[in-house]
């Protein structure tokens, strides 16, 4: 059995007297790739952000057990990079704090496939390739959980591919990846474990297969669909 690397214990989150999260726990085992699935608003960039130390939990407790300092990567759901910059510009500003060689940088343009277009403006650049600086900049960091907030917007199909190796490479790494999506057709079959966020909560937590078998369902967008007609009246755990 794999080691938890991130333990969760009910947290939750509130802004004065709304609650955009209610209690929730779970934990994340180490070379996993677990997805926060939901809709819009549903609450998973507030637990990514939670996850992150942007924002902190209005209750309850989230325990990193990692090896090194610098915890984690992370790809924020938007990130606007000065229009006048190139990517070896951005990337060797980000690297810079991370104490990134110039071949680590020279890799992470590649892997993201804009080595052709290394010393180009990035205000030139579309949302997807714009996207990808985002994705290089989060795999620069040496860590061991890589932590990314809808990082699929903005990528055309063959992207979304290329990522999904991306995300499997890291995990035949050894590293752990925790990533949120409302495109659930992107992650499906990356996932170990999906957690399905609705109005606040976790209303499974479980891989596709027992996912599926547990709502009698034939994919997570029949899920979301049933979930909606029923407004999930209480929290479901496998």
């Amino acid at each position: 059995m794999n080691t938890a690397i991130l333990d969760v214990r009910d947290i939750s989150k509130s802004y004065k007297k709304k609650q955009v999260l209610q209690e929730s726990s779970f934990d994340v085992k180490k070379g996993d790739c677990i997805v926060l699935c939901g809709g819009n608003g549903a609450g998973k960039s507030t637990i990514i952000k939670m996850l992150t130390g942007i924002e902190k939990p209005s209750t309850g407790k989230i325990t990193y057990h990692t090896t090194k300092k610098k915890n984690f990567g992370y790809m924020p759901d938007q990130m606007v990079f000065p229009k006048e910059q190139t990517p070896i510009e951005i990337l060797s500003y980000y690297g810079s704090f991370l104490g990134s060689t110039k071949e680590k940088i020279h890799e992470v343009i590649k892997i993201v496939g804009l080595w052709n277009e290394r010393n180009q403006k990035v205000g030139s650049f579309s949302k997807g390739m714009s996207q990808r600086v985002n994705l290089a900049q989060c795999l620069l960091a040496d860590a061991d959980i890589y932590i990314l907030d809808e990082p699929t917007n903005g990528l055309d199909p063959y992207w979304v591919i290329i990522f999904k190796k991306i995300i499997n490479d890291l995990k035949q790494e050894g590293k752990t990846v925790i990533l949120s999506s409302h495109i659930m057709r992107d992650i499906v079959d990356i996932a170990d474990e999906i957690l399905l966020i609705f109005k606040g909560k976790i209303c499974g937590k479980g891989n596709p297969d027992e996912l599926y078998e547990h709502f009698e369902c034939k994919s997570l967008e029949e899920i979301f669909l049933l979930l909606h007609e029923q407004n999930t009246k209480l929290p479901v755990s496998i």
